[in-house]
């Protein structure tokens, strides 16, 4: 039995050895590479951490075994969980071994467990005797929180929110309303709206109502949030 592996995984001799002589390879280097990861492909719980990784979220091996799925819960953003490991698991499921799967995430290894952000990337990493991944593998590179991507993965991911939370609403807009809504998150006025589209600004106020009573918005900024969203402005 070795370190590299809960003492119940379950698993053949021989793709153990195989885990091992992986591991073994990325720990000789592991200085030299980002903080990386090993997940069970079957339910995406931790089954190794490298030295750097456990430091940084201040815990050890054997607690974020015990954590389960809890550990994603524990040490990142539950929304930012909720939009991309369900994301990741419709790749592993399509079977493409050479496909990365990347995304920003929020990472509990600030002070006092503030929220960090990295950019991380995964993949299948072993395979079970059927062919069906087993184990995968995730990079996790810190973003400089100076630097304007740490910025905008934060955005990103608001907006990422935003399409999946709603995108039925969006969904139930008629194309004029859509184009409408372009054309006030720009910041027309409704006089210069009514005469692109050669309607009267009567009507143009009843799609506006329509349109925020769809959305569920109430504001401007509320309007220009959902249309960077979807991108229609």
């Amino acid at each position: 039995m070795n370190h590299f592996l809960p003492a119940d995984f379950d698993c053949r001799d021989s793709i153990r050895q195989e885990i091992t002589q992986k591991l073994t390879a990325f720990e000789a280097i592991a200085d030299e590479l980002p903080v990386f990861i090993i997940h069970d492909a079957r339910d995406f719980s931790v089954v190794y951490m490298c030295r750097r990784g456990l430091e940084l979220l201040a815990t050890s091996l054997d607690d974020i075994r015990r954590l389960d799925m809890e550990y994603h819960t524990t040490f990142f953003n539950r929304n930012d969980v909720e939009f991309y490991l369900p994301k990741f698991m419709e790749v592993l499921r399509a079977g493409d071994r050479t496909k990365w799967f990347s995304f920003f995430q929020q990472v509990a290894t600030g002070k006092d467990g503030r929220f960090e952000w990295y950019l991380s990337t995964t993949k299948p990493f072993v395979y079970d005797e059927n062919g069906e991944p087993l184990l995968s593998l995730t990079f996790a590179l810190q973003l400089n929180p100076n630097h304007l991507l740490a910025e905008k993965a934060e955005k990103l991911m608001e907006e990422n929110r935003m399409l999946n939370d709603h995108y039925d609403s969006f969904a139930s807009l008629t194309k004029r309303e859509r184009e409408l809504l372009r054309y006030i998150a720009s910041g027309e006025t409704t006089e210069d709206i009514s005469r692109r589209i050669f309607t009267s600004e009567k009507t143009l106020n009843t799609h506006r109502r329509n349109i925020k009573r769809k959305l569920g918005v109430k504001s401007q900024y509320d309007i220009v949030k959902f249309a960077q969203a979807f991108n229609l402005v």
